[in-house]
């Protein structure tokens, strides 16, 4: 046996059809397991002051990347991309919407925006500090 690295694609699509298997396998009710993928930008004249990144599965918004240009924090920006990826979201079907972030993050930003801590990893990456696993119920939406 040889265990190599392999472009990430690839991997993904041979772990994706092993994953598949097992599961028709387990349980022939369970969906395949399909990923889309979701990135919103925003743009003030021209310029890139913030954006958010996810991926729907299994009717799951995994929420992967939000940031918002310091000039522009505290005005909003940060809420209406993450309440946009929500309500896209919420129209493909999704039900919980997940994320993680550390404790020198925005775990306060989230929770302000419905979002509850289910689970935490204290003393990581450093002692005093903390990665938090948040969650939070999507409201139904039509789906497109």
């Amino acid at each position: 046996m040889n265990i190599i690295e392999l472009d990430l694609a690839q991997n993904q699509q041979e772990i994706s059809r092993l994953l598949e298997e097992h599961s028709r396998r387990m349980d022939s009710s369970i969906p395949p397991y399909q990923r889309e993928v979701l990135s919103l930008a925003a743009y003030e004249n021209g310029i890139f002051v913030g954006g958010i990144t996810g991926e729907l599965v299994w009717n799951i918004l995994n929420v992967h990347l939000l940031a918002v240009d310091p000039g522009y924090r505290g005005h909003g920006l940060g809420k209406t991309l993450l309440e946009e990826l929500e309500h896209r979201a919420s129209q493909c079907g999704c039900k919980v919407s997940e994320l993680t972030t550390m404790s020198w993050q925005a775990p306060h930003f989230y929770q302000k925006q419905g979002y509850e801590i289910f689970g935490e990893i204290k003393d990581c990456p450093n002692e005093g500090q903390t990665k938090y696993y948040l969650q939070k119920q999507l409201k139904p939406g039509s789906p497109s």
